[in-house]
């Protein structure tokens, strides 16, 4: 009994003691449940299968003798019992509680008392020589039939109740008799099985004790495994990656996203350094005191720092540090949360660019306006002048200069209030094929008189773009033009979209970041050619207006073409290595019902 945890058992084990140190002939164990609401019965013994009446009541309408037990926590022997039945109304139901004095009366083990229930008609002829340490300690009243032991017991003469409770908790009770030998219960039986009881009830409550925390900690490791699950589930399915280290810079986890953004499997980073993902800007390695030291604990540190990935690529990082500590408040690592901000500086430089290609706009605009209409009276007197020149003369050829630098501007105003304000645009489907076709006819002649070799490797399934053919026209125009220009004679320029098979094998795509952002739903074509390629200098600037290289040039071929492809809602964006040529990746939408 002392090592069951199983209250079934303890309660089973309870009766088969009582039942071998006893005479007693039958013997019940009611239970009340875990929330003290339900009384019901769990053992018999000696009861007939037809006497085995099973019970299940709400505890609070349980009177009489139990209420007694359960009230008092004592012991209660009951004689003629059977004579207080509903037919002999004439007897009284006076019932003397007696009280046990052999320990004394101020011993404070309740437990030495034991309360006898005898009817008063019965004191008469009944033999108390073996309750002569007995006398009246009270009288209780029995209005009513107990029909809850009859119910249980029938027609019983004699019958011990024995509460199981300890000093802070009640747990049921057994009723017990003699019903076979009709013998009323002795007081060393009534003291035996009190104190068997007594025992069983210390067991039975750890028993249950241990059952309510094993039900606790199940509960608690229940709610445990899903905040585990919970919180998992949040961090491994953040966009953004999330690293932790100890102490020493060692990873000691990683999310899904910090696997994808950095191109590694989680167990290639576990225990490598932070340092070994990280490119700080002033080369110094990222300490684990400094690092804490530097940041709030509350906010964490929030700073933009070059990353690696597997491929040895690096990328703009937005990378918030905070402290991890444990229930001591000890700081015992720190959490790297970063997210690739490559798309947000290209966003960020074309928001800055279109901001001030619109204030540039306006202004050249106005600009223009007032130059042309001066320019066309200009234009008109030259005109008239040249009418008093006869063939021949000497001053002939200053005219012809001055007209030739007046068209020359002209044209440049007509550009300017091109880049100003771009022509209305008319989509319709466009094959860049044709386009190209046409491109490269209008730039023939010079394509043969510095013998550029023209490669297509444009994948025939391209699908059409959607745009306007004339403006695209001009786009591939300057593209073309200025590769001539960069190019000196037997130079190769080459088309193709980026990524595609061809019947030449598959050309590489364009290494651009920008491309990586780019969904299924724009086309990638590139014009490569085989030029000197462009200063890394230049490569932030090359399509601000008024930025050439070239003598002659205006400086707004590049911005017209890039302000054209931003109303088609397209892009185009440029690689080069200076001695190695350069690459224009023009991105247009894939046409969509119009």
């Amino acid at each position: 009994m002392g090592r069951s945890d199983e209250v079934m058992v303890l309660m089973d084990c309870l009766v088969e003691d009582i039942v071998s140190c006893t005479e007693l002939e039958r013997v019940l164990v009611l239970k009340l449940d875990d929330r003290g609401k339900s009384l019901e019965t769990q053992v018999f013994y000696g009861f007939k299968e037809f006497g085995r009446r099973p019970f299940n009541v709400d505890f609070q309408q349980v009177n009489g003798l139990l209420r007694k037990v359960y009230t008092d926590r004592e012991p209660l022997n009951v004689v003629g019992f059977s004579d207080l039945t509903e037919e002999n109304q004439s007897l009284p139901r006076a019932c003397g509680i007696l009280r046990d004095d052999y320990r004394g009366k101020n011993h404070p083990n309740r437990r030495q008392r034991v309360n006898l229930c005898v009817p008063e008609v019965a004191l008469q002829d009944f033999e108390l020589d073996q309750y002569s340490r007995f006398r009246h300690f009270s009288v209780m009243n029995l209005d009513t039939h107990d029909k809850t032991v009859h119910y249980l017991m029938g027609e019983v003469n004699s019958f011990l109740i024995l509460p199981i409770c300890d000093d802070n908790n009640f747990y049921g009770y057994v009723i017990a008799d003699k019903i076979f030998s009709k013998q009323p219960v002795s007081y060393e039986e009534i003291r035996l099985s009190a104190a068997i009881t007594s025992h069983a009830a210390l067991a039975i409550g750890r028993a249950l004790k241990q059952k309510d925390m094993l039900r606790k900690i199940a509960r608690q490791l229940a709610e445990i495994e899903y905040l585990k699950s919970f919180y998992e589930s949040i961090i491994q399915n953040l966009r953004s990656g999330l690293i932790t280290v100890d102490q020493f810079m060692r990873i000691t986890d990683v999310n899904r996203a910090a696997e994808i953004i950095l191109g590694y499997r989680k167990e290639e980073m576990m225990s490598r350094q932070l340092d070994d993902f990280l490119s700080p800007m002033d080369g110094k390695k990222c300490l684990f005191l400094d690092a804490a030291d530097e940041m709030d604990s509350t906010m964490g540190h929030l700073s933009e720092v070059p990353m690696k990935k597997k491929n040895g690529d690096l990328f703009p990082a937005e990378v918030c540090f905070s402290v991890i500590m444990d229930s001591t408040d000890t700081v015992t690592g720190l959490s790297c949360i970063f997210r690739d901000i490559t798309a947000k500086k290209v966003l960020e430089q074309d928001l800055a660019r279109v901001d001030k290609l619109a204030s540039l706009g306006e202004m050249a605009a106005g600009v223009a306006h007032e130059i042309k209409n001066p320019l066309a009276g200009i234009s008109g007197a030259m005109q008239i002048l040249a009418r008093n020149f006869q063939d021949g003369d000497t001053n002939q050829l200053i005219f012809n200069e001055v007209q030739s630098q007046v068209k020359r501007l002209d044209n440049f105003i007509n550009n300017l209030l091109q880049f100003a304000r771009p022509g209305q645009s008319q989509f319709a489907e466009v094959h860049l094929d044709t386009i190209i076709d046409k491109v490269l006819f209008l730039a023939a002649s010079r394509l043969e008189t510095k013998l550029i070799k023209v490669v297509r490797a444009v994948d025939p399934a391209l699908p059409m773009a959607q745009g306007d053919e004339g403006q695209l026209q001009q786009v591939f125009l300057n593209i073309v033009l200025n590769a001539i220009d960069a190019m000196e004679k037997g130079g190769t320029l080459t088309f193709h979209s980026c990524g595609q098979e061809t019947s030449e094998g598959r050309v590489d795509s364009c290494k651009s970041p920008v491309c990586r952002y780019l969904n299924g739903k724009h086309i990638r074509i590139a014009i490569q050619d085989t030029g000197k390629g462009i200063d890394p200098g230049s490569m932030e600037s090359i399509f601000n207006p008024f930025h050439t290289t070239k003598s002659n040039g205006t400086g707004l071929g590049l911005s017209i073409s890039q302000r054209i492809l931003e109303q088609h809602g397209g892009t185009i964006f440029v690689e080069s290595e200076p001695g190695f040529g350069a690459t224009f990746i023009v991105c247009l939408p894939v046409c969509r019902a119009l």
